[in-house]
């Protein structure tokens, strides 16, 4: 399961946390999750959709924790750089995303369009319904082609 999901679900935590040293930590706790609960996994219908939900739930936990380092860093006056070893179009598509979205809406958008989920998918991972999941990602794609024509 590892070698099968791992690179891929690993560009997907480096979309989503903009750091690659913090994708690998939370591409282990993402397997590491999923070994725990290994006996679970015969109920589950799809594998693949079954891990990003982890490494979703794992991502976010992480962007709001980083969000608090963030302020408490700017409260005491210091500021924090994190390198980007990304080509240029790459760096401006994320940040346009992250801008404009917000975290649990960014990581349905590049789960869709990135790594190719469909809305059911995405609503197993979420527990959202599809329908929901379908109208959220609507809004995203009307704010960033908002943001586009404004530009």
């Amino acid at each position: 399961m590892f070698r099968a999901h791992a690179p891929e679900l690993g560009r997907y935590l480096v979309a989503m946390v903009r750091d690659r040293s913090l994708a690998e930590d939370l591409l282990q706790d993402t397997f590491h999750d999923a070994l725990r609960a290994w006996e679970r996994l015969d109920g589950v219908g799809n594998e693949r959709a079954w891990l990003y939900g982890i490494a979703r739930h794992r991502a976010l936990g992480a962007l709001r924790r980083g969000r608090r380092f963030q302020r408490a860093l700017v409260r005491l006056g210091g500021s924090r750089e994190i390198a980007q070893e990304a080509d240029a179009e790459l760096v401006a598509l994320l940040d346009l995303l992250e801008r404009e979205l917000s975290p649990e809406l960014r990581a349905l958008v590049l789960l869709r369009y990135v790594h190719g989920f469909q809305a059911a998918e995405l609503a197993e991972m979420t527990g959202l319904s599809p329908d929901a999941v379908r109208q959220r990602l609507a809004r995203g794609r009307a704010r960033l082609i908002a943001r586009e024509d404004s530009a």
